[in-house]
């Protein structure tokens, strides 16, 4: 079947191939149809006349080619550099259909490639098995791009949903709980708040409370002013107290705080530990060292004074701890010493003060009238001796130089010593003091005799003064 229109393909003949070679577009039922309408002259097999013919790439069993999707009446191939009516995919070959069998075979790649980059297509353009553009699907084949894909079941993509939100929750949730955590055991748990709690104990005169938080380290008796009763009277507390430095190392960290007392700026640094867990994911701190000051006081009268009006004991080092404030130092409570009310602000760091305080205790009126009874009450246990010159009382009369033997002795005090105490309140002296005595005994000239004596105006006596719990007791009396 060949008439004056059919072009002579490169090598070819011109002749209809037989049976073997039929063309592509011949009257074979299986031959796909001309894509360029029914008055396209039939190409000529573009690998020559001995190629065989080349396979359906859509499988043996596929019926006619599907039409040209340009219509029949479609001009000369706009994408052919001045090519006649050959099909702008081939060099120099006849009009092959444009998706020939095997155009898109391997073995093609080199004609297609060299016709598209003429074309104006660049190689590649259509992938290896890709479906041209326009048609449909075919049967054992991937669908291709630009497909409808089916519809997912809405109860599938409802459950996909629901799991997709419940993981970015439990996601966000678990990085707002490590954040909120942080911020909690920076804030509420951290040597921060460990110190802020102390601090504030302390600036509200809560001894006892501060002292559960660190344990001061001091002695019983060096921890007198570290009680309620004496930090809770102070003059004047700890005012703006800060932490204006926290630094951790591992298990250990270094608080450095600033606070006020009385108008003065003081300073320290406060060290701390970790000390396990609480609430279970917060950390547990705990003072290692407490913020104390040492408060250096002497006196003229024993170891006793009163601080904010309790006696404390500073014992033989004169030395006591004290959180900081401000505190006041005077006499002892008790009628028997007075002195001027001195002020000492305790506290740490580059500005601590550690000036000792001199307390002059001055006897008072109650001191110089205790011991006065208390010597009193002596000379009344002296007159009742009947010895001459008994121990203590200096009642001596010399009576022994009348008498061949010792004599029997009676005394009668007409008028008691007065006492004066010196300005330590140490000693006492006394002065016009009169007691008389009446000696009974054998004379030198033989019988009994009596014998009266007394002291005039003379009877002075001196000793030591001793207190002890608000009793005074008198010693060494001559």
């Amino acid at each position: 079947m060949s008439d004056e229109k059919t072009p002579t393909g490169p090598g070819g003949d011109g002749s209809v191939p037989d049976d073997n070679h039929t063309g592509a577009y011949g009257q074979d039922p299986n031959a796909q149809q001309n894509p360029y309408g029914q008055d396209q002259p039939q190409a000529q097999n573009p690998y020559g006349q001995d190629q065989p013919q080349a396979q359906n790439p859509y499988g043996q069993d596929q019926p006619q080619a599907q039409q040209n999707p340009y219509g029949q009446n479609q001009p000369q191939n706009p994408y052919s550099q001045g090519q006649g009516p050959t099909d702008g995919y081939s060099q120099g070959a006849q009009a092959a259909g444009a998706y020939t069998q095997g155009a898109y075979s391997q073995g093609a790649q080199q004609s297609g490639n060299q016709s598209q980059a003429q074309a104006g297509y660049a190689p590649g353009a259509y992938p290896q098995n890709a479906t041209p553009a326009g048609y449909p699907p075919q049967p054992g084949y991937p669908q291709q791009a630009g497909a409808q894909r089916q519809p997912m079941d809405p109860k599938k993509k409802k459950k996909i949903i629901l799991f997709s939100a419940l993981a970015a929750g439990l996601v966000l949730l678990l990085i707002i709980g490590s954040v909120v955590i942080n911020v909690v055991n920076s804030t509420q748990y951290g040597p921060e708040a460990t110190v802020r709690s102390y601090l504030t104990a302390i600036s509200q005169g809560k001894a006892s409370e501060a002292n559960k938080l660190v344990d001061p380290g001091v002695t019983k008796n060096a921890a007198a002013l570290l009680s309620d009763d004496v930090l809770g009277e102070a003059k004047a507390f700890m005012k703006n107290a800060k932490v204006t430095k926290v630094s951790t190392r591992g298990d250990s960290a270094y608080a450095e705080v600033s606070y006020s007392v009385d108008g003065t700026a003081f300073d320290d640094v406060l060290e701390l530990s970790k000390d396990g867990k609480q609430g279970v994911f917060f950390d547990k701190w705990k003072l290692d060292k407490p913020l104390l000051s040492s408060v250096y006081v002497y006196t003229s009268q024993g170891t006793s004074v009163s601080v904010n009006g309790t006696d404390v004991d500073f014992g033989k080092n004169y030395e006591l701890a004290a959180y900081p404030a401000s505190y006041e130092i005077g006499a002892p409570e008790g009628d028997f010493f007075e002195a001027e009310a001195q002020t000492f602000v305790a506290g740490t760091g580059s500005k601590a003060s550690y000036e000792a305080i001199d307390v002059e205790l001055t006897p008072s009126e109650g001191l110089t009238k205790a011991v006065q009874e208390a010597l009193n009450a002596h000379l009344d246990e002296c007159a009742t001796s009947t010895t001459d010159d008994p121990e203590g009382c200096g009642m001596y009369t010399g009576a022994t130089y009348d008498f061949s033997s010792e004599p029997t002795m009676k005394y009668k005090v007409d008028k008691y010593p007065v006492v004066t105490v010196d300005e330590s309140g140490r000693y006492f002296s006394t002065e016009g003091g009169k007691v008389t005595a009446t000696a009974t005994g054998t004379l030198y000239g033989g019988g009994t005799g009596t014998e009266s004596y007394t002291t005039g105006t003379d009877w002075n006596l001196d000793g030591s003064i001793v207190i002890e719990e608000d009793e005074v007791t008198l010693e060494d009396i001559y």
